[in-house]
């Protein structure tokens, strides 16, 4: 057996929603014993890096499963035939009233196992600000253009520690140029 593979035996469905869903796998590893995995399966995402001037977007919100606020990279879900760059444009004009001339597709980002997550990354330029349009459940988000000196020490002082954005961030400033 491959020690790349590992096969699965049996597959259960733990519990679905219309954002994510929970499988428990049964695998085989590559010692070929039998053990169980539990699988987390997230929707395709988009996240924008929005910059200008020196100045990253970055929006604040509460995460439930943080048990607090956190500032992370404008995102959200892929709607169902939506592409991912006309999604992108969508989540930063709604999170941030921000639309944008420019736009380079950056790769992507994804979780860490076990949770299986994509975020289809964009850096966005020649930005043009409005009114955010939020819906009511992100009625308490609030979006600021952060110096990049000042978004440098939040991030190593840990005030910025989601992944996606981190991620996010670090690969649209080197896609960017900009020196770190």
């Amino acid at each position: 057996m491959s020690r790349d593979r590992w096969p699965v035996l049996s597959t259960r469905r733990v519990y679905r929603n219309p954002w994510l869903r929970v499988r428990d796998d049964r695998i085989r590893r590559p010692d070929g014993s039998v053990g169980r995995y539990g699988i987390v399966e997230v929707g395709d995402a988009v996240a924008v890096a929005a910059l200008a001037g020196g100045s990253l977007c970055l929006v604040r919100q509460y995460r439930p499963s943080w048990k607090r606020r956190v500032w992370e990279l404008p995102c959200g879900g892929i709607h169902a035939g939506e592409r991912p760059l006309a999604a992108a444009k969508r989540e930063l004009r709604e999170e941030a009233g921000i639309t944008a001339r420019s736009w380079k597709k950056a790769g992507v980002v994804r979780a860490n196992d076990p949770v299986v997550n994509t975020f289809h990354l964009f850096l966005a330029r020649g930005l043009s600000y409005g009114p955010a349009r939020r819906d009511d459940s992100e009625s308490d988000m609030i979006h600021r253009m952060w110096p990049l000196s000042d978004l440098k020490r939040a991030v190593l002082a840990g005030a910025v520690t989601d992944d996606m954005t981190l991620a996010g961030i670090f690969k649209c400033l080197l896609l960017a140029g900009v020196r770190l």
